[in-house]
């Protein structure tokens, strides 16, 4: 489903507190009519996601699949994507953990950054690497196959490690699934923490986008168990949820 930009001009800045300030009443209204609207136009988003197509996100044109996450069609892509393309990343390290269609990967090396892409799909490696291609980055961008940090034989660390993580604490039984759930108690987010550091250079980032949808409280534990700390955070409100856009970093740094 498809939803103006108009909403997303309510955003702002804070530095601690991360998830304390409450999420504004006409947003847990449209929540509880969403599964209701979500069920009614379901048919409609299975008619339109059964063949191939052409998407826009950020001005750029994508290609898609039905078994690849779609940028266009979740408010998270297009957030981050423009998020993104705020950030100085020339001559910059990124790695793009999730990449699906390859839209954050592309945006990284447009504006100058060496990027390694990683999607655990098959498909959605196929289809980054065909869209990088078709928008002329693909020299300055690497598109690998596997799950979370498994491809990565760099040398050399990550200024940026940037992550659209799966929002519903569910199991994942098909490839496409695993670009929304989690697994039980987000255990994808924890192996992705526990194991970032580890590629990340010493003054280095890891951007992540989240969902008022998610256990935020329970996520926060989980950077205060893996030893991170939120170095800036935006918060987006949007039609039926709230965005955090969230940058963390080493305790050390």
């Amino acid at each position: 489903m498809q939803n103006h930009d108009k909403s997303l001009s309510a955003s702002f800045a804070v530095e601690s507190n991360l998830f304390a300030l409450p999420i504004p009443a006409s947003i847990k209204i449209r929540q509880k009519i969403r599964p209701l609207l979500f069920r009614l136009l379901h048919p409609l988003h299975l008619y339109f996601n059964r063949a191939s197509r052409r998407t826009r996100v950020a001005g750029l044109a994508l290609r898609v699949e039905p078994q690849v996450f779609d940028p266009g069609r979740h408010f998270s892509s297009k957030i981050l994507a423009r998020y993104l393309m705020q950030l100085d990343l020339a001559d910059r390290r990124l790695l793009d953990i999730g990449t699906g269609s390859g839209i954050i990967g592309i945006i990284a090396a447009q504006k100058g950054a060496t990027v390694a892409a990683v999607d655990i799909n098959p498909a959605a490696a196929q289809l980054a690497a065909v869209n990088a291609q078709a928008l002329q980055v693909a020299e300055k961008m690497r598109v690998l196959c596997g799950d979370l940090f498994a491809p990565i034989q760099d040398a050399l660390p990550f200024d940026w490690i940037v992550f659209n993580p799966p929002f519903f604490p569910r199991p994942t039984t098909r490839a496409l699934e695993a670009a929304y759930h989690a697994g039980e108690d987000y255990a994808t987010i924890g192996r992705f923490l526990q194991k970032a550091k580890n590629f990340l250079a010493p003054a280095g980032r890891i951007l992540l986008i989240l969902s008022s949808d998610m256990n935020l409280f329970e996520l926060q534990a989980m950077f205060d168990r893996q030893n991170y700390r939120v170095a800036h955070c935006e918060i987006k409100p949007h039609l039926f949820e709230q965005f955090y856009l969230v940058q963390l970093c080493s305790v050390q740094d």
